[in-house]
């Protein structure tokens, strides 16, 4: 644990990225003036003042601006020009009609657009995250972007990080930074580690003190980088060459007509109309407001999938893919564990392995492992009564150092321990290692060739470990998978399961 008390400084507030990760807890606390017992209303309510919130600012057009531009392009162009020798010839109608559809493309995508805008704002307001942070000495809940670096926060299991924190108390997390970093796996953190904001945490519990918000976060900063990345897309290159083909082939017949014209020496205003009327019949004057109206139906039809367009030329963007990479968990798999196969050693049935992985589960933990093994065991009606006979005494949850649980166990008077946890790990526990090695790892290769990861089970008894078998999990595929990979690649995937 870290005893601080509040420093006078003028340079409070975020330090670069190089600066924050090699300092420790104890230096955050100085830097930022701040300690244990957290800041108080009045301090973080000039913070949030000073720094502003703890959220990334979009930047946005006016209502106006997002309409206007609109006019702009190739087409929206010509039909500019068209509109102008209308007027110039006093052909009021065809005037009218040339404004009437420019005005009509304009508004169909700036409708459909801002529909979408409004749709994603509503949804970030319903997603938007709290914290539980240490206030006048009391903990509160707020909204994430309410929080300021000197703040104190908990996190616990379940928990999105809401902003970079410095970890000071407490025994350990382990964090999903997949989203940021790429890693496939959890990452264990302790005292004096940072956490990333966005990151989610998935076991553990711990204080921390917030070292830095908004775009000064690891999550803004790859964000701004993001955002100014700019790319003209599929649809708008498509778009803008044949806008530029016809404005090209305009120009060039238009100029045709004005030189035959000067050499006939024939009227102006004659030349005009027969240019107004070569102009008009090169403008698709009516393929922007197609194109919106057909993509906006598809914004339609995607919403009633409950996906949001946030821009109508993403349904095309996406309608172009050859080749979609994607994660696998959550995707085309449930994201949900089940027990795919048990196996027991030294005579020990299916039942006895599960029994004794569930003595060493604790359903109130919500962890996806022990939840699989709950579940399977549960529907088990020996192992379910059976298991209602017994006391669990003490329990020692996933330590990532000994990569196993524990349980202590007793009926009618006998006490025993029972362990779950890495295969290697438990098979180093037990006395028969030397006998049943090479067997235990032959096993977990062969679980491991069906997609599953695998979980050896132990019981002690007098002192000695006994090694009662392994339990394959693995994540199913969703129902529509096979048919969508299948649909899409001509690969028969039902064949894998």
């Amino acid at each position: 644990m870290v005893h601080m008390v509040k420093a006078v400084s003028g340079n409070v507030g975020p330090a670069s990225e190089e600066d924050r990760k090699d300092e420790s807890a104890a230096d955050a606390f100085t830097r930022l003036s701040s300690s244990e017992k957290g800041l108080s209303d009045q301090e973080a309510k000039e913070r949030l003042d000073r720094y502003g919130r703890n959220e990334l600012a979009e930047r946005r057009r006016s209502p106006a601006v997002e309409f206007l531009r609109h006019f702009w392009g190739p087409i929206p162009l010509m039909i500019m020009v068209a509109m102008v020798l209308s007027a110039a010839v006093g052909h009021w109608e065809e005037f009218i009609i040339i404004v009437a559809l420019l005005l009509i493309n304009a508004l169909v995508g700036f409708y459909q657009e801002r529909k979408a805008g409004n749709a994603i704002e509503m949804l970030k307001k319903r997603l938007a995250p709290e914290a539980r942070v240490l206030r006048d000495g009391t903990w509160k809940k707020t909204t994430a972007a309410e929080l300021v670096p000197g703040d104190v926060v908990r996190v616990r299991l379940g928990d999105i990080v809401p902003a970079d924190v410095r970890l000071f108390k407490g025994e350990y997390l382990e964090v999903d930074q997949s989203a940021l970093t790429g890693e496939s796996l959890p990452v264990e953190k302790k005292e004096n580690d940072i956490g990333y904001s966005s990151s989610l945490v998935r076991k553990g519990e711990m204080d921390a003190l917030v070292v830095a918000t908004g775009h000064d976060t690891y999550f803004g900063r790859t964000t701004k980088l993001v955002g100014e990345a700019r790319s003209v897309g599929h649809f708008q290159r498509n778009v803008m060459r044949i806008g530029n083909y016809l404005i090209v082939i305009a120009a060039i017949l238009v100029a045709l007509v004005f030189i035959a014209a000067i050499l006939r020496q024939e009227s102006l205003l004659e030349t005009l109309q027969f240019a107004l009327v070569l102009t008009i019949a090169s403008i698709p004057v009516a393929l922007p407001a197609v194109l919106s109206v057909t993509m906006a139906i598809g914004a339609i039809a995607l919403a009633k999938k409950e996906a949001i367009v946030s821009k109508l030329v993403a349904i095309e963007e996406m309608a172009g893919v050859d080749v979609l990479c994607s994660d696998k968990t959550g995707t085309i798999t449930q994201n949900k564990l089940t027990v795919d196969k048990v196996i027991g050693y030294g005579g020990v049935d299916e039942g006895q392995v599960l029994l004794s992985a569930a003595l060493a589960s604790r359903a109130e933990d919500n962890d996806p492992i022990d939840d699989a093994i709950l579940q399977r065991s549960g529907s088990i009606g020996s192992v379910k009564s059976e298991r209602e006979r017994y006391v669990v005494n003490d329990f020692v949850p996933f330590d990532p150092v000994i990569k196993r649980t524990e349980a202590r166990v007793s009926q009618d008077g006998k006490e025993f321990r029972v362990a779950k946890g890495a295969p290697q790990v438990i098979l180093g526990l037990v006395e028969e290692k030397d006998r049943i090695g090479d067997k235990v790892r032959s096993d977990v290769n062969d679980l491991a060739s069906r997609g599953s990861r695998t979980l050896g089970v132990a019981r002690q008894e007098g002192g000695a470990w006994k090694m009662l078998g392994l339990i394959g999990l693995h994540d199913p595929p969703r129902e529509d998978s096979a048919e969508t990979i299948k649909m899409v690649s001509g690969w028969d995937w039902t064949s894998r399961w």
